[in-house]
């Protein structure tokens, strides 16, 4: 209640120009690139909030991008608590959102105590928006590797005997995949009420208050629903008396923060607020991994599922782990094929679809050791785990329970195309498509959909057993296409480890995924038949040594035997690129024998980064030569030179700032116009475009090299020499809590120990701000507090430190001085909150205004 008094009573002084003003300061000083590209920005959170306390139809809001740019996105309110639980934390908000120039790109957002989190596509990839340390300052990333990624343990779900039948007739009904046997799964929505509990360590970690630990299960289940509703039509509404599950202090709390809670779990949620008022439950702690029940949701087992990690928060913990679990709820099983770190002995044979450590959500990634693809699960699920939960929701026990509601739109329209024979070691282009009947914008996954044996090892994951899968699975894209394997290994000619050619007489099956965005979903699958070889179908001239400068020039190609049955391509085409690979738009020949050799006619084509596609006219498969080549024909060829770089401006900037860097900050060797200028990323720093941005804290000298181009002709690679110049960081102290005792005197408090200096510079306290009525002085570097007569209770005060340079900050210290140990009886009430003036409307202040402590 003090809380809201506060809040209200600060809203009264905020003036309407504040509330007009730009959401969104960049701060450029603290503008970093590691291991991410991310942003830091100042967040008029006032105004901010003002707009979103009023959410109508029309409400739009600026978002900010790592680039330093801002986007807009219409929002509208969302149900993640069911009415009893919003009406018990009014303070916390939660949205859905879209971009107002592009409605492909959505996102979700949330507002409460805990301050404001986002995530949302932008140009196809993930953006996140966290609170940071600082008071009011916000970071926006791109990369949710960013999030620590603790290798908790997890382990294989919990599977009963209840239902099993009747799922494994579930299973093999969809197994077939035919067309009737698709439209037996309802084209439903579902809600399912979910109870999270919390242990006491989680509920410290997130703040220790209740309403902060709701913010952090709100921010949780609103991320879980933006993937749910996605993939499965499906969302998650915490239960009314979820508060209650609420745990704050550890000691008092009936969990013992291990993976043995999940035996105690049910029990405990029934108890406090009923076994009917749930659908699912779930604990989540610090400690214990990750175990879940499998197909449990509306069964009297619904309640096994726990996730703990030391840092339970942002999406290294909501979808590697929580949704992960929620998933083996569901009756999705394990995905990932690979035997190392966490994965030996969690392999399920018949759910093994992905290489390694697999990528999806029901992979492992980030904890099979060598078998890892990536550092973090991508927020999305395999087919087969999509199968999995939706004969168990819809036509399995998860149909029990829940609200369930036909979807208003149809399910898309997808054709993965015709099934091919092509030879081994040879790259292949998938193509499909896809329609909506309802408009939206539709994103494309193709899966390979092939069980084999596991694989022990990474060298195993390289090499064509005949059965298991060997090719991972991307992010879903804007288009309906993918090159197998990636066109930038093709191009390389080293493969990245989760992609291996096909060696051996085999069937690759793949299905091709379609979403709307909405919880529609389709899939439709194809088949390549896989011809074994010695040498795949390869462009052997021209070469990374051919100069071409004239017309006629000759092709050659190992035709693999493809030119026979059973692959029996008779023609080919023969297509050139002028930008080292990305893009083949140049046709040379077309429909012309596949013998393995033809010349080509060429005319006004001048370029240093040319690279030849052969590819069967009538088929998927392809070849690119290696390495750029030369080409210098036709009119102008003699005359034109490409641009020279001689020398450049004096380049410097600020530590922690960025330098974009202009066509004008070149000297070069004639007048002639350019066209553009390209960077290349080095050590100390990255790009973004034709801006260098210096790691964190990095000062000294950047060499970066940068070429021009003129029309199709580009410089040699010039080194630029850019300056970075030391800038002093700013101290950062940290809160600290003491207990003295009662009628406590003279007790010294070391409150830099543990205060931190990015420069390692000897840190000092400045001043102490303190309105109480005992005494804070500073003594020989540290805090000495005496406790005023007769007061118990929590004190508190701001110290600042400098570090010498010009750079203070400041911190809070709360002191809880011991109750009276004997106390005169009939004084108490009047003695409760004696000890200092202005306490609470402090301690309220520092509640909205001071940073969060950095945890490791």
């Amino acid at each position: 209640m003090k809380k809201t008094l506060l809040a209200l009573a600060l809203s009264q002084v905020i003036s309407s120009a504040a509330i007009a003003s730009e959401l969104w300061q960049p701060l450029s000083q603290a503008r970093s690139q590691e291991s991410v590209s991310k942003q830091l920005y100042r967040l008029d959170q006032a105004a901010l909030l003002a707009r979103l306390m009023h959410v109508d139809k029309n409400l739009v809001i600026t978002l900010p991008l790592p680039s330093g740019e801002l986007v807009k996105f219409k929002l509208q309110a969302s149900q993640v608590m069911s009415k009893g639980l919003a009406e018990k934390f009014p303070q916390i908000k939660t949205f859905t959102g879209v971009d107002i120039d592009n409605p492909a790109n959505t996102g979700r957002f949330d507002y409460g105590p805990k301050g404001f989190y986002g995530v949302f596509n932008y140009q196809g990839q993930r953006i996140y928006v966290d609170p940071e340390q600082q008071e009011n300052v916000y970071v926006s990333y791109k990369d949710k590797n960013a999030h620590s990624h603790s290798k908790i343990k997890q382990e294989a779900p919990i599977k009963r005997a209840h239902s099993h039948i009747q799922q494994r007739d579930l299973k093999v009904l969809m197994q077939n995949h035919s067309t009737e046997q698709s439209e037996a799964i309802p084209n439903s929505h579902i809600t399912y009420r979910i109870a999270f509990a919390t242990t006491g360590e989680y509920a410290q970690y997130h703040g220790g208050t209740k309403d902060k630990v709701m913010a952090a299960l709100v921010t949780m289940v609103n991320r879980l629903n933006d993937v749910y509703e996605r993939d499965l039509a499906m969302r998650f509404e915490l239960v009314a008396d979820n508060d209650k599950l609420i745990f704050l202090d550890p000691e008092a709390d009936p969990f013992a923060n291990t993976d043995q809670d999940i035996d105690i779990l049910s029990e405990k949620i029934n108890q406090l607020i009923g076994e009917q008022s749930y659908d699912i439950g779930h604990l989540v702690g610090t400690g214990g991994g990750g175990l879940a029940g499998f197909e449990v949701v509306c069964t009297e087992y619904k309640a096994e599922g726990i996730t703990g990690s030391e840092e339970p928060s942002n999406d290294a913990f909501h979808i590697d782990y929580v949704a992960h679990e929620i998933g083996h709820q569901l009756g999705a099983d394990h995905t990932f094929n690979g035997q190392q770190g966490a994965c030996i002995g969690n392999r399920a044979e018949n759910s093994a679809y992905e290489p390694g450590s697999g990528s999806t959500i029901m992979g492992y990634t980030g904890i099979c050791d060598e078998q890892d693809l990536q550092p973090n699960s991508d927020p999305y699920f395999h087919i087969h785990s999509l199968e999995q939960m939706n004969a168990f929701s819809r036509l399995g026990a998860g149909k029990t329970c829940g609200v369930h509601k036909d979807r208003a739109s149809a399910q898309p329209s997808v054709d993965a195309g015709k099934d091919y024979v092509i030879p081994a070691r040879t790259p292949f282009k998938l193509v499909g498509s896809a329609t909506s009947t309802s408009g939206e914008a539709l994103t494309y996954s193709w899966q390979q959909f092939n069980l084999g044996p596991a694989s022990a090892d990474k060298q195993q994951d390289a090499v064509d057993d005949g059965q298991r899968p060997l090719f991972r699975t991307f992010n879903p894209v804007a288009e309906p296409t993918r090159t197998v394997p990636q066109i930038s290994d093709v191009l390389t000619g080293t493969l990245n480890f989760g992609e291996a050619y096909a060696t051996t007489n085999r069937n690759l099956d793949f299905r091709l995924i379609v979403r709307d965005g909405k919880g529609g979903v389709s899939d439709d699958a194809m088949q390549i038949k896989v011809i074994a070889n010695d040498q795949g179908f390869s462009v052997t001239l021209p070469d990374a040594s051919s100069a071409w400068r004239t017309s006629e020039q000759l092709v050659k190609w190992h035709t693999a035997g493809t030119e026979q049955a059973p692959v029996a391509c008779e023609k080919v085409d023969i297509l050139l690129s002028e930008d080292a690979g990305q893009s083949f738009k140049k046709v040379l020949a077309e429909g012309v024998a596949n013998s393995g050799e033809y010349t080509v006619q060429l005319e006004n084509i001048v370029t240093e980064q040319a690279r030849l596609q052969v590819k069967c006219s009538d088929n998927i498969f392809f070849a690119v030569n290696m390495g750029n080549f030369t080409i210098s024909v036709g009119e102008g060829s003699g005359e034109k030179q490409p641009p020279k770089i001689t020398g450049q401006k004096l380049l410097e900037l600020d530590e922690d700032t960025t330098l974009e860097v202009k066509l004008s900050d070149l000297t070069m060797a004639t007048d002639e116009a350019l066209d553009s200028l390209t960077l290349q990323a080095g050590d100390n720093y990255s790009i973004d475009k034709n801006t260098i941005m210096p790691s964190a804290d990095f000062n000294g000298e950047l060499t970066v090299p940068v070429t021009v181009m003129r029309g199709k002709l580009s410089s040699e690679p010039f080194q630029l020499k850019v300056t970075v110049k030391s800038v002093n960081d700013v101290p950062e102290p940290q809160n600290d809590s003491f207990e003295v005792e009662y009628q406590a005197q003279q007790v010294t408090l070391d409150v830099l120990n543990n205060d931190l200096d990015k420069d390692d510079d000897k840190l000092t306290i400045d001043s102490v701000e303190y309105s109480g009525q005992g005494t804070v002085s500073i003594r020989d570097g540290k805090l000495v507090y005496s406790a005023a007569n007769d007061f118990s209770g929590d004190d508190a005060f701001k110290y600042t430190i400098t570090d010498g340079k010009g750079g203070s900050s400041f911190a809070v210290v709360t002191v809880t001085v011991k109750g009276n140990p004997n106390p005169d009886n009939g004084d108490d009430d009047d003695k409760d909150d004696s000890g200092s003036f202005g306490i609470l409307s402090l301690l309220s202040l520092f509640a909205l205004f001071t940073r969060r402590v950095k945890r490791g």
